[in-house]
Parts: structure tokens; sequence; C-alpha cells
């Protein structure tokens, strides 16, 4: 398998083709920015899972021109140089190389609450600000000419203090609109002086980075440069630009590119959503492939081996990176290694876990991995004694709940009311962009196959049958079900049936819901040649959408604008009248001809049977039968709560 075999980024070889690409690892330092024994443990799991090379989140090479950074990990700073050496050190042992990516810094794009007040954020020229674009006193203020010198001088040093440590190479952070690419970008960079002026001139920042890491560092030391070929978006990089760079970082000396694309203003780009297709970039790193001779790192929902593995041969790329599917399993390498692709834990693309965590303010984690950022502080306890576990219902809370009852040492059975595990899930996944869905549907079903769990199919629970079986522990996770439509009529149905495959009459259709389960079938029904109106509850450019992550959401808002989707906002369709739908919208009414009016409206949580057993000992209700919500807070309800039993 090509995925599996060694390869080399310069003079390091690497023992597979697999790359932890660097991410974000929010609220696992210490206080002072160190990386200490959490961290540690977080990149000791991926190093242990398989990992050929792991990338470091991005490392700042000086804190002079954001002082804000002080309580981030400094590279000066012995006590932190002595934890990178631990680091390299663990990772080593298992055969797994360390690259530390360096950066700049943010500049523009620098969040808003850690800059101190007076400091204005800096870049390559005068910059609105990404988030407070129409704040004067958060535009950027352009680097002087001294300040960009020793910014460069300062990625050699910084550099010689990885190599010192045991670092096997770096990787310059110079994607995503952050400070280096503002240098590297006309958009941002309309300096006068040898930084700017000139597409030559605009690599200067670079060239003088890796100057200054070969002359401090080694010649020889390997370096990876991380840039987008173009940012898709108006004013930005285009691909022609993007592509004259590679070949101009091959001139500089580079040991291998890893390219992607997009930047702040389009970020389901760098941060792929559920609706990008598998190896959604793999068409950029094609293209440079072509123009240079040093490695290529491709990038972007290359977490499925089979996608992986096809780029590889077809030659689009030397090495796959791959971020958040690490995070939702850490033995990802190892299983592919030994055929046990089924066991595979996915990434759903759902950025709860991640990104949203970070934003937040949360340590970085996994929506179906909670133990991913927790190494230390969340391990499974075996029982003391043998317990039995009732769980009934087999959606995401209650499978979860199962594995880790029986990873615990109970014994458990689960009930499932109809014929298949899942949930909702099996709903959501009827859309064919929604194949992560399934993917995750096929690892529970999987799950429980594999492990000593007794499932009982169509088995719809009643209070004295969970009394009658006698369970030491139950857990009730019988999820939630849509209200019924408040509207009647002979072409009125619910997007449940839909979704379970009931026609849908007639060509004008209008969705009453816009939610993510609305706009969603919006998006299904209109690419069918449908001519779909959404009515969303809210005055909201997010429509319904609260309950799923920034995007996720703005790529599905794209979506429907692509499918030429009417969207009416703070709209409440209240009857139908000769073929017309009444629609109230902010005080006037409206008619909006439709042949079907689809109902998308909330869950409620099917809670019955909790509050027939509210008052037993020992019995728990987790999940959307608690109340309506995501996967990720579905699972790691399921996970705390058995994982807390009897500690």
């Amino acid at each position: 398998m090509k995925l599996l075999e060694p390869g080399y980024i310069g003079k390091a070889e690497i023992k597979n083709r697999v790359i932890m690409a660097a991410m974000g690892a929010h609220g696992l330092h210490e206080a002072d920015g160190d990386w200490g024994e959490r961290y540690r443990a977080y990149y000791e799991a991926r190093a242990k899972g398989g990992v050929g090379l792991i990338t470091t989140e991005a490392t700042f090479v000086t804190q002079a021109l954001e002082p804000f950074t002080k309580d981030l990990f400094n590279i000066s700073n012995d006590k932190h140089f002595s934890s990178m050496k631990k680091l390299a050190d663990t990772l080593h042992s298992y055969g797994c190389k360390l690259s530390v990516q360096l950066t700049a810094g943010f500049g523009r794009v620098i969040a808003p609450p850690v800059i101190p007040e007076g400091v204005r954020p800096v870049s390559a020229s005068e910059n609105p600000h990404y988030f407070l674009p129409d704040f004067p006193e958060y535009v950027s203020r352009a680097i002087t000419t001294e300040e960009a010198e020793a910014l460069a001088q300062s990625f050699g040093y910084a550099a010689m203090r990885c190599r010192d440590a045991g670092v096997d190479c770096i990787e310059i952070h110079g994607h995503e609109g952050y400070l280096m690419d503002q240098f590297m970008t006309a958009l941002w960079n309309r300096r006068e002086d040898r930084y700017g002026g000139s597409r030559e001139k605009r690599l200067q920042l670079a060239r003088e980075a890796i100057a200054a890491i070969k002359r401090d560092a080694g010649e020889d030391f390997p370096i990876i440069y991380r840039f987008g070929i173009t940012h898709y978006l108006e004013g930005g990089r285009e691909e022609e630009e993007g592509l004259w760079i590679a070949q101009e970082l091959e001139k500089m000396g580079v040991s291998a590119l890893h390219v992607d694309a997009g930047c702040y203003e389009t970020p389901w780009w760098p941060h792929p959503p559920q609706y990008q297709p598998p190896g959604c970039m793999l068409h950029i790193a094609e293209k440079v492939k072509k123009v240079v001779k040093i490695p290529v790192i491709a990038v972007g929902r290359l977490q499925y081996p089979s996608v992986a593995e096809k780029a590889l041969i077809e030659g689009k790329a030397d090495f796959i990176a791959v971020g958040r599917g690490l995070l939702a399993d850490p033995q990802l390498v190892n299983k592919i290694k030994e055929g046990r692709q089924k066991e595979i834990r996915p990434c759903l693309g759902c950025h709860e876990g991640c990104l949203w965590q970070m934003i937040a303010q949360q340590p970085t984690s996994c929506s179906l991995n909670p133990t991913t950022g927790h190494e230390l502080e969340w391990p499974l306890i075996p029982l003391k004694e043998k317990r039995t576990l009732l769980v009934v219902g087999g959606g995401p809370a209650g499978v979860e709940a199962a594995r880790v009852g029986a990873e615990r040492g109970f014994d458990v059975t689960l009930w499932e009311a109809s014929d298949k595990l899942g949930g909702n899930l099996n709903l959501a996944a009827k859309h064919d962009f929604k194949h992560d869905i399934l993917d995750y549907i096929n690892y529970l079903n999987y799950l429980v196959e594999k492990l000593p769990v007794k499932v009982v199919y169509n088995k719809k629970a009643t209070a004295e049958d969970v009394k009658r079986f006698g369970a030491d522990y139950v857990i009730i996770a019988t999820g939630a079900e849509m209200e019924e439509p408040p509207i009647e009529g002979e072409n009125v149905i619910s997007v449940i049936d839909v979704l379970k495959g009931e026609e849908v009459k007639g060509e004008k259709i209008l969705i009453m819901g816009g939610g993510v389960i609305g706009c969603e079938t919006a998006v299904a029904l209109a690419r069918k040649g449908k001519n779909v109106t959404i009515c969303a509850r809210m005055d909201s450019d997010d429509l319904d959408m609260d309950m799923v992550d920034h995007n996720n959401r703005y790529f599905l808002l794209r979506m429907l604008e692509d499918a030429k989707i009417n969207v009416m906002r703070a709209a409440i369709p209240v009857r139908i009248e000769n073929g017309e739908v009444v629609v109230e919208q902010k005080g006037e009414e409206k008619r909006v001809p439709a042949d079907c009016l689809i109902f998308a409206g909330r869950l409620f949580p099917k809670d019955q049977l909790s509050k027939e057993l509210a008052n037993e000992k020992n019995v728990f209700s987790i999940g959307d039968c608690v109340k309506p919500q995501t996967v990720m807070d579905a699972v790691w309800g399921a996970f705390k709560r058995v994982r807390e039993i009897e500690l």
C-alpha cells in the first residue's frame, strides 16, 4: 500500500506517507504556554497510532510584533525548549518524526479579545481588521522595513532552536491569510519598499526567512512551506500566481510544499465542512505536482484511506496530510495497516469539537471522540465488580453509552425500537452530500458487532419492561421526534416523510423551516429540478440554523444560493388557499404559489419513558430525549455519564 511506504522530505525519512496537519491545540498548554504533559499526551496518542510525521500547531518565531502572544509557547524560553525536546523524544520513541510549524503571526485576523487596549494589529500594509472592519482603531498598522527584516531573521533563530531540540523539520505557516500570507498577497500588501510592489518583492519576507533558516539551522535542515494556491476571493491570489509561487519557493530551497486554498473570507477551503467532498483540494496538489520536483503534500478531507491511496498512486501528491481525521481516530494509520478500516472512527466534518471548541475557549477535541485533548483526564476505568447496563435507544448517544459500558466491563444490553442503529441520523444520511453521516452509522453498527453488547432490535420498551429486566443501571436514549405540521392540507407533508422516501408532488415546493434539515432538503430538491422556497422563522442571515457551526452554515447558505432557492425570512406559513400558501411576514400576508408544502419544524424529546422512570434508582436519560442537541452533545453526554458510574 503506497500510503504505508516510507518517503523523504529533504534528509528526513518518514516511515509512511501520512502527516498530521498543524491544528490549533487550544487549551492543551500550561498556563505560561509551555508544552506540558497534556499537550504531549495529545500528540503521543497520534504517534502511537502510527502517523509518520506530526506537525505541531503554529508556533511564533517572535513575540515582538504581537505582544499579546506572550502567554503562548516561547521558543526562546529554556523551559519551553526543554518541553519541545521532550515532545521530540516521545514521538521518536514510536518512530514518528516531528515538525514544528513556525508562524510570523496573525496580522489582520487576530481575534479581538486578545488585542490589548490601545494596541493596533499589524500587517503588511494598513488593512481593515477581518472581524472588525468598521472600527478605525483596529485598522492594522504597516510593519516597518526594519521590523520586517527582524521578523525574517527570527525564523532562523527559531529553526535553530527546533533543530537543537531534536525536531526533524519545520513548516513555515504561509497560508490562510495570516501575516506571512498577507505579505505574499497583493490584496493586503501595498508596500513600496523591498517587501512589496511586485509579486517578486511580495515574496521577499519568505525569501529572507528561508535564507535565515538555512544559515542558522543548516543548509540541509528540511523546510516545508504551507501556502494556498488560490484564495478563491476577489482580489486575492489567483491560481496562476499560486503555481508561480510554488516554483519560486522550490528555487529558494524548500524541501516540500504543503498546498491548500482559501483564507478567512473563504473558510470552507482551509477548514472544509461536511458538505465538501473527500479530497476536495486534490486538484490543487495535482497542479502543483506538475510544476515542481520536490514533494507535494495534499490536504483537505483526506482521512478516507481509499481516497488517500488513490491520490498517491495517481501521482497527485507525495504525502497525505490529515487533520481532523486524526482527532476522531488517533489509531487511523494502525487500523489501515492492520486491515481494520471498518473500525476507523470517522470525522463528520461538523467542526463542533475542534474549531467550535476553540472559538468557545474550550480545549481542542472531537465531537465523536471525547478523549481527544483529554487523554490524561478521562481514561475509562474498569469496574471493580461486574454490573449490568441496559441502554434503551440505538442512536449516537445510546451506542456511545453501550461502547463505554462494554469497555469498562459492564454486561451491556441495548434495546432499539427500530430494525437499525443510528436513530435520526439514518434520515440525515439520505442526501448524497451527507456521506460522512452514513460512514458514522456504519461505524456504529460495526462497533456493536465487535464489542460484547447484546442488541435487541424492534424492541419498543415500556417502563414495565425496563423494571422487569432488572439492570443495575439503565440509560435512556430514546431520541427526539418532529412536531406535526401545524397546517392541514392534501399536499402538506413532513420533511421526515420526504426523507423516508415519500414522493414530493409538483414543481413548486415551499419548505416551512430554515433549520439545517429544511435547508438540506431544499438543496436536494432543487438539484432535482424543483422550484423551492424556504420560509425561515427567524429574521437572520443564518436563517434558523442555530445548532451548526459557522463553516457548515456558511457553506450551506452558499449551496442555497447556488441552487437558486428563494428564501423568506421572518416568514410563517399560516394557511393554504386556492393552491397558494399564505405566508405571514413581518405583519403582512403574502401569497406563495406552491404544489407542495413540506414542514421542517422543531424536534421535541421523546421523553415519555424518562418521565415514567424518573423516580427509579440508577436510571439516567441522555441525548435528544433530554433536549434536542448536536451529535457532539449526545456523544459527550453519553461518554461522561457512563464513564462516571461507580468511579
